[in-house]
């Protein structure tokens, strides 16, 4: 069994001890819980929710205070807080686990002992890697429309998965499912802060690839499409652009609205191949040029094109996994499951056959509807 590595299990390091009565007004919400690797020490940012407002207090006060604690273990740094708070946190109301991209590059494990004590894990925690930032710094951020940062990147993750369908959300139960299983990988959405504008927001930007207990690469915007058009379940929402087929100049955009997609190893001289086949369902949804393409003939080349371009970003995703040699996709997992015997074999080198894997890809899109009209608009 594979050494347990991720931020997740930080939280297993949350419990404080003892099984002794706290009283209610004792204690504090902590919301979230960022965690980093800073000059050989634990360095921990806990974001808690304000207590309900006083008199003295304003609508422009933030709902939300940010502790900052370190030590040379997690049990250490956690119980630090004590040293600067005054109340005992109440760890099950996490919403949200943040992991410094020092401490997901190097060794995970160092709480493997914690994640068997810790009772208040919620096992629908989300987690997020930061990239370019540090845990203190995304959570020191005053969200737009939210009253604190924990609930506004949950908010980010759900959203942008149906809406625009690139960065695939990651729990507690499943990133623990993949540390602890042979042949899949984890993988996990990151976060960093735009400061462009007059004020810092938060961003999505790639997701984090683990190989064993360490994150060794970033999937883009693209091979992360690729990773989540992938998924063992039926995916429904998000957006793709391509050139229009009559004029590559324009664009066209499309909706999809479902997809699935079936993956099946396939044995053929003593080479195994991966033989992929996604069924997907979208709608018109935008055009950028005038061209008439609301014709039977366009829509199948408009349907031709829509495969055309999942199929590559499906490739490319692929590509970049194998270039990493991190199994994300959980292809040795699906070989087990299909003949245990042939994994039995395959599993000691794995490292050495997933990059070499070759994949049989097949793309089979339909457009359904084009919403409130069925011709395109020619503008005088």
């Amino acid at each position: 069994m594979r050494h347990i590595g991720l931020c997740g299990l930080i939280l297993a390091a949350l419990l404080i001890g003892g099984c002794g009565k706290i009283e209610l007004q004792d204690t504090g919400i902590p919301l979230s819980v960022g965690a980093d690797l800073k000059d050989d020490q634990i360095d921990l940012a806990i974001c808690l929710a304000n207590p309900l407002p006083t008199e003295k207090s304003t609508d422009n006060e933030p709902q939300f205070m940010v502790l900052n604690s370190s030590g040379s273990t997690f049990s250490e740094a956690i119980r630090n807080i004590s040293l600067s708070f005054s109340d005992y946190p109440l760890w099950s109301h996490l919403q949200l686990s943040i992991v410094g991209e020092n401490l997901a590059r190097s060794d995970m494990s160092l709480v493997l002992d914690f994640i068997t004590r810790n009772r208040y894990v919620r096992k629908d925690l989300l987690i997020v890697v930061t990239h370019k930032v540090t845990p203190a710094e995304i959570l020191s951020v005053k969200p737009i429309l939210a009253p604190h940062p924990p609930t506004a990147i949950k908010k980010m993750l759900k959203i942008q998965e149906a809406e625009t369908g690139i960065y695939t959300p990651m729990n507690y139960t499943e990133i623990l499912h993949r540390f602890l299983t042979a042949g899949i990988e984890p993988i996990i959405p990151m976060i960093t802060i735009d400061r462009s504008g007059a004020e810092d927001r938060f961003l999505l930007d790639g997701m984090a690839v683990f190989k064993g207990r360490k994150m060794v690469g970033i999937l883009n915007e693209n091979e992360s499409r690729g990773f989540r058009l992938m998924r063992p379940e039926q995916i429904r929402g998000g957006l793709f652009i391509m050139p229009s087929p009559l004029n590559r100049k324009n664009l066209v955009t499309l909706e999809l609205s479902r997809s699935q997609a079936k993956i099946t190893p396939v044995f053929k001289d003593n080479q195994m191949i991966m033989k992929i086949q996604l069924k997907a369902e979208g709608n018109f949804y935008e055009q950028s040029g005038t061209d008439n393409l609301f014709t039977e003939p366009m829509f199948k080349r408009l349907e031709a094109a829509a495969e055309q371009e999942l199929t590559q970003q499906i490739l490319d995703s692929i590509h970049k996994a194998q270039e990493l040699n991190s199994d994300i996709f959980g292809w040795g997992e699906m070989v087990y499951r299909s003949d245990p015997r042939i994994w039995k074999t395959l599993e000691p080198k794995w490292d050495q056959i997933f990059p070499a894997v070759q994949s049989d890809i097949s793309v089979d899109f339909s457009l359904r509807r084009s919403y409130l009209t069925d011709k395109s608009f020619v503008f005088r």
